[in-house]
């Protein structure tokens, strides 16, 4: 007579037992996978995680590095120069009505005030002035410190353009005058108030505040009137522009 063991597991148990076993394998095996791969992909990233660690880092020789204050004042904002420019060796000659050419006061372009020449060397009523061609712009305002004048360039001057060829600047300023009965003493008058040649200055772009001396050069029929007082040969430029 045999007996059954109770230890022993029929083949159709066993069959079973097989499958869930396969299927639990299954079931673990991706896991492991998943981690295996985490743990590849952080042993080949440490490298560059450690090098943009040490990017980010603040340096401490930089945060010993004391604070320049000159560093701060870089930074702020500056103060724009002036836009005047400075014109220097410049020859000044002065012409009126008898020596103009055809005599009288009729000038080459009108600047919106007409054809005549005139001013008293304001900022809004500049005396007239004559230059070369391409010399200075149309209708150009500018100061002069020898004179204390504001000039507009509203005339062609021939010795200017002449000059001009050698890039000599050279400017003519109108002395008035009425006639040329009265011519000589005009033209004494012109030759007494001409200074050194290239001695002078012209402030291109000036200021609207500049000091201004409105004496009138020349009275005509007085032969006393010619106001050499009325220049300043030793102007300092500087403190135009």
């Amino acid at each position: 007579m045999k007996f059954q063991n109770p230890f022993s597991i029929s083949s159709e148990t066993r069959e079973k037992i097989t499958r869930k076993g396969r299927s639990c394998a299954i079931w673990t095996v991706p896991p492991i996978v998943i981690l295996l791969v985490i743990i590849i992909v952080l042993s080949c990233k440490w490298e560059d995680i450690k090098k943009l660690h040490e990017k980010l880092k603040p340096s401490s020789t930089a945060a010993a590095t004391p604070k320049n204050d000159d560093d701060d004042k870089a930074n702020e904002p500056t103060k724009k120069s002036s836009i005047c420019t400075v014109v220097p060796k410049v020859s000044y000659t002065f012409y009126g009505y008898p020596d103009n050419d055809p005599p009288g006061a009729d000038i080459m372009h009108d600047c919106g005030r007409g054809t005549s020449a005139g001013g008293v060397g304001t900022f809004d009523n500049p005396l007239t002035m004559a230059t070369a061609p391409g010399e200075l712009n149309n209708c150009e305002v500018v100061y002069s410190p020898y004179l204390r004048k504001y000039l507009i360039n509203e005339d062609y001057c021939e010795q200017c353009k002449t000059d001009w060829v050698s890039h000599i600047w050279h400017v003519d300023i109108w002395l008035g005058g009425n006639s040329t009965t009265q011519g000589t003493a005009q033209l004494d008058c012109e030759m007494k108030l001409t200074p050194a040649e290239g001695s002078q200055t012209v402030v291109r772009d000036p200021s609207k505040d500049l000091p201004v001396d409105a004496s009138v050069f020349y009275t005509p029929g007085d032969r006393t009137a010619c106001n050499t007082a009325s220049t300043y040969l030793d102007a300092t430029v500087k403190e135009y522009c």
